[in-house]
């Protein structure tokens, strides 16, 4: 049990379900710099350390004649839309001071309930 804040009231602690998450992200610098980008970006991605985030893989592709970075990681959350927060923290925390680079916005998420471990 846990202290919900000042309501008073308490709460049971909400289980952890585990989620599938892969994002696709479009890099706008064009294809100079794609090599150094690409690579900065895996290296963010791989210096983040989190318990609720496990099982990176991190692909570089092209189609439609741009650039993208997919991401696909399993986060464990309380449910889908935390999973979502989660896993756009990582991304901006990988992308660091080269934010500029990446179409965040142009950005496509799909998030499924992972299989039970085991």
């Amino acid at each position: 049990m846990t202290n919900a804040g000042d309501n008073g009231h308490v709460t049971a602690r909400t289980e952890l379900r585990r989620y599938n998450v892969r994002v696709d992200i479009p890099h706008i610098s064009g294809t100079r710099g794609w090599s150094a980008a690409a690579t900065a970006f895996q290296q963010g991605l791989a210096a983040q350390a989190s318990l609720l985030v496990t099982e990176r893989q991190i692909e570089f592709v092209t189609r439609e004649r741009r650039d993208y970075v997919r991401v696909s990681v399993t986060v464990e959350a309380a449910h889908v839309a935390e999973a979502a927060v989660i896993m756009w923290a990582v991304l901006q925390q990988a992308a660091g001071e080269e934010i500029g680079g990446w179409d965040m916005a142009g950005a496509s998420a799909e998030i499924r309930p992972a299989r039970p471990r085991g």
